[in-house]
């Protein structure tokens, strides 16, 4: 039979008989193709090249705050310093999604009603909206705002809507027209004559709202403030709601359309 042998171990001699410590990555190397009897060595494993940075083998790096990585031989494994973003919150989470925290590198998971806290060094700054897009029905407006928990400007857009496209569903204040004096500046403003949901292509408000809307007064009329408020929609099958073109209506009634002015 067969003798056991120690495995031959770094500088030591090594033929085809005495075999090198592979456990340790030793090969046996000879001088010449003709030599008979070699020397343990290590081999040197191939370098990893990531994003134009060289690694050598066995060297554990960062690939980012969040995932540490290691060299092996050209190729490179990587594990999450951060597992929890992987493990989404259930239950009475609505909506989680990971937003970025001051001042640690993990993202966390947050909840609609959860705020994220702002840097304390942060000063808000944000620019005036733009008018709306469309002087009646749909439209869009935007802005550059620092109102985020980064703190970087962002562009932002709402919807917004001066006057329905159609009279008929705005009825006037106090069930009378409003009349503006010659020489002043046109600022009636006039209300839906019921609460109704807000509808945004195939999904409606899931609260009732009465909007306020510019006065056909006949001329240009803008308005001096806004407000903007956050809808939560409910959005279902092309079936359950009336499709909504670009440039419809915002609004829409389930009651009786009104007629007359």
């Amino acid at each position: 039979g067969c003798c056991p042998m120690c495995a031959r171990q770094v500088g030591q001699s090594c033929d085809g008989t005495a075999l090198c410590d592979e456990t340790k990555g030793l090969v046996c190397q000879f001088v010449s193709n003709k030599a008979t009897v070699g020397v343990c060595k290590a081999i040197k494993g191939r370098p990893c090249t990531i994003y134009n940075q060289t690694y050598d083998n066995g060297e554990t790096f960062m690939l980012d705050c969040r995932t540490q990585c290691a060299c092996k031989n050209g190729t490179y494994a990587c594990a999450s310093l951060c597992p929890q973003e992987n493990i989404s919150p259930r239950g009475s989470c609505r909506h989680p999604r990971l937003v970025e925290v001051p001042g640690q590198c993990c993202r966390e998971w947050m909840c609609d009603g959860e705020s994220v806290q702002r840097p304390p060094q942060c000063l808000a700054e944000f620019s005036q909206w733009t008018p709306c897009s469309s002087s009646c029905g749909l439209g869009l407006s935007h802005r550059v705002s620092n109102l985020n928990p980064d703190c970087k400007p962002r562009n932002e857009t709402r919807l917004c809507q001066l006057r329905p496209c159609y009279s008929q569903f705005i009825k006037p204040l106090h069930g009378r027209s409003h009349h503006i004096r010659r020489g002043h500046e046109c600022k009636a403003t006039q209300r839906l004559g019921a609460t109704v949901h807000l509808v945004f292509g195939q999904c409606r408000s899931r609260r009732r709202y009465r909007p306020r809307a510019c006065g056909e007064c006949g001329g240009c009329c803008l308005p001096e403030l806004s407000s903007t408020v956050r809808v939560e929609f409910a959005c279902r099958a092309a079936s359950g709601l009336e499709d909504m073109e670009t440039g419809s209506d915002l609004w829409k009634t389930e009651a009786k359309p009104l007629h007359g002015h």
